[in-house]
């Protein structure tokens, strides 16, 4: 149980970021402490894992990382070991403000970035890029990503309609529920609300959401509320995923039609550089 509960809020605590900046950013940084996943895999994206000394115990991509001294979680650094590291800077989410604060008493600058939408995935990369003296790296990243979204997405382009205006103006558009973490029943779920990273891949790819809930980025919903959304389609991400907790909702479209999807890997839980991995996933489940 209690290993459960720290999937879950693992899960969790990697999509609440926003955008950020570095205090006294260095022309070339040699010496970089990275304390999200997210940055992690954008410095190696980018040819930097040489300049990374140290990453946070959630970071597991690619599998150099592995080699690296761990510094701490997202929000529970060692400080001391930080320090003994001498990094240049230390790159994270902008919601790690508090290790922020620190780090300025340790005269150490602190670049945190947002990663909730591709935009701003796209822009990480750039504010990473410059803060390390890799421009020309960064901005041949971007370029090769937009490419890749413009070969993935959905011909017509990200829908602009609800699904009420999809449905009168008759077309067949799915609705599509992202469980991004959940129980092994299903019973506890939290997905993908409105305006999110998911809902964006979601509209991408030709879908649109199921859940329109705007208040809560991922909300936890009842068995009840997920039969009342009625999804056309689930994807299921993340360490907790899998087919056998849906064959509780037999009345869900769904689940009649065979239309789950199972995303496990690491990169569907890190919005990152990989992000047009997931898009492809996307594409797979909802034009099958």
């Amino acid at each position: 149980m209690i290993r459960r509960a720290t999937i879950l809020l693992a899960v969790a605590l990697l999509f609440s970021a926003g955008c950020g900046g570095l205090d006294e950013p260095a022309t070339r940084s040699e010496r970089i402490i990275s304390i999200a996943p997210n940055t992690t895999e954008i410095l190696y994206a980018l040819g930097l894992g040489d300049r990374v000394v140290g990453v946070s115990r959630f970071c597991n991509y690619p599998s150099e990382v592995e080699d690296k001294p761990v510094v701490g979680g997202l929000y529970d650094p060692n400080w001391e070991k930080i320090a003994m590291l001498r990094p240049d800077f230390v790159v994270g989410l902008d919601t790690q403000q508090d290790i922020a604060g620190h780090l300025k008493q340790l005269h150490i600058p602190f670049l945190g970035v947002s990663h909730e939408h591709i935009g701003e995935i796209l822009e990480a990369i750039l504010m990473i890029g410059e803060a390390c003296g890799a421009e020309e790296q960064a901005e041949q990243l971007v370029s090769e990503l937009r490419r890749e979204m413009g070969r993935i997405r959905s011909p017509s382009g990200p829908p602009a309609l609800s699904i009420v205006e999809k449905r009168a103006s008759r077309r067949d558009v799915p609705t599509v529920l992202v469980c991004i973490s959940r129980d092994e029943t299903a019973n506890r779920c939290y997905i993908a609300a409105r305006n999110t990273f998911y809902d964006e891949l979601i509209e991408l790819t030709g879908g649109v959401n199921a859940c329109t809930e705007t208040r809560q980025k991922y909300p936890e919903i009842s068995p009840e509320g997920l039969i009342a959304l009625n999804p056309d389609i689930i994807i299921d991400i993340g360490p907790t995923a899998g087919l056998d907790a849906w064959r509780h909702y037999l009345t869900l479209p769904a689940v009649q039609n065979n239309r789950i999807t199972i995303i496990p890997e690491t990169y569907a839980s890190v919005p990152g550089p990989r992000f047009v991995k997931l898009l492809e996933n996307f594409k797979e489940a909802i034009q099958p």
